[in-house]
């Protein structure tokens, strides 16, 4: 049957026949077969030079990683202060010792420091210090300032002031106020 299918076309014919067939062959090769190789190849060698890459930055890893860890040592002073790795059963302790030396060294005096729970807030635990505190204005301001240096990221929920005299010129003053103090429920 394909012997008298190939006796109704002339030599031209067939070769114009054969030929396409020859070139859809190869088509479908390249397509399906060569194409997909090439592409593998192209990724590996792209992997390769990123493993390259790697190796020879190598020895730069453990620089990298000891740069990190001294960042979030950093990161975790400026956030939790001079308490950033102390255990929850120190910390009222740790903030009364600490306001009172701050309170020294400003001469302001520490009336009294109230510790009490506060709430917890997603991954949060809220500690809060009622302070009752005495002292001249800029003493007290110096006072504030100390306390953000030395334990990290506070907030003074309430804050009232009161003249303690009748006086005009710089009179001694009465605060009284609320430090809340958060850390990680896990710290």
């Amino acid at each position: 049957m394909l012997a008298k299918l190939m006796d109704k076309f002339d030599e031209r014919q067939l070769r114009l026949v054969a030929g396409g067939a020859l070139l859809l062959v190869t088509a479908l090769l390249f397509t399906y077969v060569l194409l997909p190789s090439i592409k593998a190849y192209r990724q590996d060698v792209a992997a390769l030079q990123i493993l390259e890459q790697v190796a020879v930055q190598g020895q730069d890893i453990g620089m990298q990683l000891e740069r990190a860890a001294e960042e979030v040592s950093a990161l975790n002073r400026e956030l939790n202060g001079d308490m950033a790795n102390l255990p929850e059963n120190e910390l009222e302790a740790f903030v009364v010792g600490r306001l009172q030396t701050i309170s020294w060294r400003n001469d302001v005096e520490l009336q009294s420091i109230a510790p009490r729970s506060g709430d917890r807030t997603q991954d949060f635990v809220e500690s809060l210090f009622d302070v009752e505190l005495n002292g001249n204005y800029f003493d007290l301001f110096a006072w504030l300032g100390e306390i953000k240096n030395e334990l990290g990221f506070i907030v003074i929920k309430e804050y009232q002031m009161r003249p303690l005299e009748d006086v005009a010129a710089d009179p001694r003053l009465s605060v009284r106020l609320t430090i809340a103090s958060y850390r990680l429920s896990g710290s």
